[in-house]
């Protein structure tokens, strides 16, 4: 019986602290590259990134938010979903939002509210690029933001002028790539073209993007932490994951959305031994937005 639910919960009343992790307004496509990197694990690409800059600057940057997402629509099947990773832990507590409207990113010096707003919009109705250029143009501290996120009615990217270089993002049809402090613009491009060219459910297609934008290259420190956030008519028990600290978040997500995948169908035949006779209904979990 060891997937079914044993659970002890604490709720605390407390204070949250805004935190910092990414938006950027930006519209320029930027250009295909044929450049190919390898993958390099965090521990040896954090020694080349420490060796390359001053003592300074990595005690001062080290924990910078740099971030690459992917926010994207499946308009037959009326799904939204989101995918981030970045080089800082817990990217899933502050940067991806879903709604039944729409998917964005908050990323760079993140503004959580950006995030929330724009899918509560698009939900009701607003388009998603009218959403967001309402939030930011209201927002005295745009230029340290990074942003993008697709509605039922297009798409919206946005980087802002501090973001940490190499910073810029891309805009396709029902799909949006962003990233700042990036090994360079190979990650987007290779992030976008393998989100075109997956198959499989929207996780599926979001995790394969981050995987190939990880392996362009990525968060020039390597990355900390990733998630994936998906919002469908049938919420399944996958469609909000997260790593919080890893040497390997990417991967780490890759094999927690298969094991989320066999525990969903465990799950029933643990309860089917255990009741024989019950409501499906009690199977019905739906996923914490």
């Amino acid at each position: 019986m060891s997937l079914i639910y044993n659970t002890i919960s604490v709720v605390a009343n407390g204070e949250d602290a805004e935190s910092g992790a990414g938006l950027h307004r930006v519209r320029t496509v930027t250009s295909r590259s044929d450049t190919t990197r390898v993958s390099v694990p965090l521990r040896e690409r954090e020694s080349i990134y420490r060796a390359s800059v001053t003592e300074t600057q990595y005690r001062t940057m080290r924990h910078v938010p740099g971030t690459f997402s992917i926010a994207a629509r499946d308009p037959d099947a009326n799904v939204f979903g989101a995918a981030v990773t970045t080089g800082t832990v817990a990217v899933g507590a502050t940067c991806p939002y879903v709604s039944a409207g729409g998917a964005a990113v908050t990323q760079s010096y993140t503004k959580t509210e950006h995030g929330r707003d724009a899918v509560a919009r698009a939900e009701a109705g607003e388009r998603i690029d009218d959403a967001f250029e309402t939030l930011l143009d209201a927002d005295d501290h745009a230029a340290y933001r990074q942003v993008n996120g697709v509605g039922a009615a297009g798409e919206f990217a946005f980087t802002g002028g501090e973001c940490v270089a190499w910073a810029g993002h891309r805009v396709g049809d029902d799909y949006t790539v962003a990233g700042n402090m990036l090994a360079g613009e190979a990650v987007v491009e290779a992030t976008a073209e393998a989100y075109e060219s997956a198959d499989g459910d929207m996780a599926d297609r979001l995790v394969s993007a981050l995987e190939a934008g990880e392996a362009a290259g990525g968060d020039g420190r390597g990355e900390m932490s990733a998630a994936v956030l998906v919002h469908a008519p049938t919420p399944e028990f996958y469609h909000n994951l997260r790593v919080d600290l890893s040497d390997e978040p990417v991967s780490d997500l890759r094999d927690l959305l298969a094991e989320a995948r066999r525990a969903k169908d465990q799950i029933r035949r643990e309860t089917d031994a255990q009741f024989g006779d019950y409501p499906d209904e009690i199977l019905d979990f739906g996923v914490k937005y």
